[in-house]
């Protein structure tokens, strides 16, 4: 007797079946080849669309291989490669070992293969079946320093690795540390290739109103490492101190309207492009107060409008948001919570007595991204490295 578990097991084998003549296609005709584990709503997936729109004249597949919970960027995805989920042929054993095997053997069969992957698991166990000439390259957000994190469950796949794309110098860092802990060769340290993330740049900077109440935006998923209740908490205690400023928070995150004051809006998910850009355009301030980051693009969004960043010191943001370039504050990222809301409210204090500082961050945030995450570097660098 078949229970509904069952049958449904049952269903789901037959579905990736029937994938399987595309999927075989696609390896057939194709030499450049993505592997993301989603198109969901998320700055990495944001990443991804961009990486891929870089070669949206040349043919490439782009694999999912993990589930993805909502449909953010499936549109970009698509518009730019042949983007196919693989379902159950990328976790279940028998079908994840027979696709493994077939993906080597045409690979290895091209003259040119490029295969680039990110924060997926059956992309690195794809790596020890390449051969040699196969260039193989992956991508790291954010070092999570989680032992299921991308840098761990990728370790013994190092030697695989033709480079390795990274966003900045604390990453290369925080390999080094790796590396050297796993004693592995320092001269794995030689591949990797600093590229900052791009983003879409106005024409011109946008003139703001500097008067109070000024508007504080947190953009995020609803996710632990983004902290969202810190932020929340600093709302609050700038109500309780009657700080002159209103919080919105955009994003999946109903569940804090029973925790907010009448000084914090819940927006609720964004995912048009031309909605979330009216609300940078109306903001003066963003504040990360994650506790792990690579270097969110929300930064970058917003910078692009003047919106300046007060961000805990986390992942590469202190690399480019930094106090010679006069864009944005950071606050310590301490082990204690309340010392990190503290530090935030010290600021938004500061900045509330006295705007001077704030206005010249606005005033310097634009030029700072229009000059190091532009398209033209993020396209060049990304077409080097795949292409040449």
């Amino acid at each position: 007797m078949f229970t509904q578990k069952k049958i449904n097991r049952k269903i789901e084998n037959i579905r990736a079946l029937l994938k399987y003549p595309r999927i075989s296609k696609l390896l057939k005709e194709h030499d450049l080849f993505f592997f993301f584990p989603f198109w969901q709503y998320g700055g990495g997936e944001r990443v991804h669309s961009d990486i891929l729109n870089v070669f949206r004249d040349v043919p490439c597949v782009c694999f999912l291989t993990d589930k993805s919970v909502n449909d953010a960027y499936k549109a970009e995805f698509q518009a730019a490669s042949e983007t196919m989920e693989i379902g159950r042929w990328a976790f279940k054993g028998s079908f994840k070992e027979l696709m493994l095997k077939k993906m080597a053997n045409e690979l290895n069969r091209k003259k040119h293969p490029v295969v680039f992957g990110c924060h997926s698991p059956f992309f690195y166990s794809l790596l020890p079946l390449l051969d040699g000439h196969v260039k193989t390259v992956d991508l790291t957000h954010a070092f999570t320093f989680d032992p299921q994190g991308a840098e761990n469950y990728s370790l013994p796949y190092v030697k695989h690795l033709k480079k390795r794309v990274i966003l900045g110098e604390n990453a290369k860092n925080d390999y080094r540390e790796q590396y050297q802990k796993n004693n592995l060769p320092l001269e794995y340290l030689n591949r990797l290739v600093i590229i900052p993330n791009k983003v879409k740049i106005p024409d011109s900077e946008t003139v703001k109103a500097f008067n109070f109440p000024l508007n504080v935006l947190f953009v995020s998923r609803n996710a632990d490492e983004k902290r969202p209740e810190l932020f929340v908490k600093i709302a609050n205690e700038s109500f309780h101190r009657q700080l002159p400023f209103h919080f919105q928070m955009i994003g999946d995150f109903l569940s804090y309207r029973d925790q907010v004051k009448s000084n914090t809006s819940l927006i609720g998910p964004i995912y048009e492009r031309e909605q979330l850009n009216s609300y940078y355009k109306a903001a003066h301030i963003i504040l990360i107060t994650s506790w792990r980051e690579g270097f969110p693009m929300v930064i970058l969004e917003g910078m692009c409008y003047g919106v300046v960043p007060i961000s805990t010191a986390v992942g590469e943001i202190p690399s480019y948001i930094r106090p010679e370039h006069k864009n944005g504050f950071l606050i310590p990222n301490d082990l204690n919570d309340e010392k990190i809301v503290e530090g935030f409210i010290k600021t938004l204090t500061e900045i509330s007595t006295d705007i001077g500082e704030l206005k010249e961050c606005n005033k310097n945030c634009y030029s700072y991204v229009k000059e190091n995450f532009n398209e033209d570097k993020f396209s060049k660098s990304y077409k080097e490295l795949l292409l040449d």
